[in-house]
This record gives structure tokens, C-alpha cells and sequence, in this order.
């Protein structure tokens, strides 16, 4: 074999080697074009308030989310309220087209005792919700701390900020002081035992939201149980 049948031979098996690269000329002598991706049909992902807890005649905003931004013309979602005395919503909200959200209103009236509402969204198959609670004003603003008189002996609770100066005596309320009291929301109580003569304090009873009666939580619209257990000497 000669030089130049060497050389002719060494280029042919080169290019046999050689991967065809996307996007050039195939054997044919066609280019090969990438596969198109096929677009992902968009869908109701979720339905959102915020804020969640309001006073009734407030309103508050409502935002529904899609997988994936919405086609050309946009993505309907029908919207309703299970409680309409409570809280309403429009018939239904547009997602615009390239868009993966849209806003709404949601508006809510007066109530006697507080009410929850749930927001529902359905597209297609996909149905899903948020949940809003309208308050009174004065349910919305506070909350209360209660004792629970235990055990037999005798005792006073007394908190902080003053509301509630308990008489134990022999293990029930003897109906001098408040064994109750509202406190705005938010707002930390502190609780203190003080044995009376013949007893003594052996703790608190862990209640919920009582873990610590040092530091209490006032929460809205609730309210929140001690139990002290005063016995005998």
C-alpha cells in the first residue's frame, strides 16, 4: 500500500468515527433539527387569603396560583365562599395569559360570633381552598385567662397585668375575686401562687396553652386554663 492510498484510508475510518452533531448535516444531507418541547398545560396549583383573620366588614385578598403560566386568552378559575354571610368572592378571576397568578377580593360583613369561611377555587378537575375566620371586634381584640381551682387545699392566684385575684379555699373557688379575665391579644400574662396558711403550692397542671403560667400568650378570640394544685400541710 502506498503513501497516498494510507492517507485516503487513514481520512475515510476519521470520518466514520466522527458523531453527527445536532443541528448538521445527517447522512442524508438533511439537517437535523432539535425536538420541539411540548408546552405544559397550566393548572390550578392553589388558592390563598391574606389576611387570614379579619373584622368583619374588612377585606382582605385573594390570590390563586397556576403550575405554569397561563396560555393565550388566559386560565379561568370559578371562585366561591361556603359561608356567604361571612365572606364573599367574586363569580371568578382570570389568570392573564403568560401569567401564574391573579388577585381578587375578598370581602366579609359583620358578624355576631366569629365565622369561618372557606374560599374555593376550582379549574378543570382541580378543586382547592383557603380558609379565612371573620371576628367581632371585641373576639378579634382579646382574649381571656381562666383558673380552675384542684386538689384541697386554699391559696390566691394573682397575674400580671392585674385582672385576676383568685380565691382558692379548699379546692374550690370561694367567689371572692376574679378567677377570669380578658386581656387584649397578644399580650403576656404572668400568673403567681400564693399558698394560704395549712397549705402549701405543689405546682401547675400542664394544660394547653398554660405549659409555663410565667409567660402566658393571650390569643384572640380564646381562652386559656390554669389549674394550680394547692394541698394541705
Amino acid at each position: 500500500m502506498n503513501t497516498r492510498t494510507m492517507k485516503v484510508t487513514w481520512m475515510a475510518l476519521a470520518a466514520l468515527s466522527m458523531p453527527l452533531l445536532a443541528g448538521t448535516a445527517s447522512a442524508g444531507g438533511a439537517a437535523r433539527q432539535p425536538k420541539p418541547v411540548p408546552a405544559v398545560a397550566a393548572s390550578l396549583a392553589k388558592v390563598a387569603v391574606n389576611p387570614t383573620d379579619v373584622v368583619g366588614g374588612a377585606q382582605a385578598t385573594g390570590t390563586v396560583t397556576l403550575t405554569s403560566p397561563a396560555a393565550a386568552g388566559g386560565f379561568l378559575v370559578a371562585l366561591s365562599s361556603d359561608d356567604p354571610a361571612a365572606a364573599t368572592v367574586p363569580a371568578s378571576v382570570v389568570v392573564p395569559a403568560g401569567s401564574t397568578s391573579a388577585t381578587f377580593v375578598v370581602s366579609t360583613t359583620a358578624v355576631t360570633n366569629t365565622q369561618s369561611s372557606l374560599i374555593i377555587g376550582t379549574a378543570g378537575t382541580v378543586t382547592t381552598y383557603a380558609i379565612i375566620t371573620v371576628y367581632t371586634q371585641s373576639a378579634f381584640s382579646q382574649g381571656s385567662v381562666s383558673i380552675i381551682p384542684g386538689n384541697n387545699g386554699s391559696g390566691t392566684i394573682t397575674s400580671q397585668p392585674a385582672g385576676i385575684n383568685c380565691v382558692i379555699v379548699n379546692g374550690s373557688g370561694s367567689g371572692a375575686g376574679a378567677c377570669s379575665s380578658f386581656f387584649p391579644a397578644g399580650t403576656v400574662v404572668r400568673l403567681t401562687a400564693s399558698a394560704a396558711t395549712g397549705s402549701k403550692f405543689q405546682g401547675w397542671r400542664s394544660l394547653p396553652g398554660c405549659s409555663d403560667p410565667s409567660r402566658i400568650i393571650v390569643s384572640r378570640n380564646s381562652n386559656i386554663s390554669c389549674q394550680p394544685a394547692f394541698s394541705l400541710k
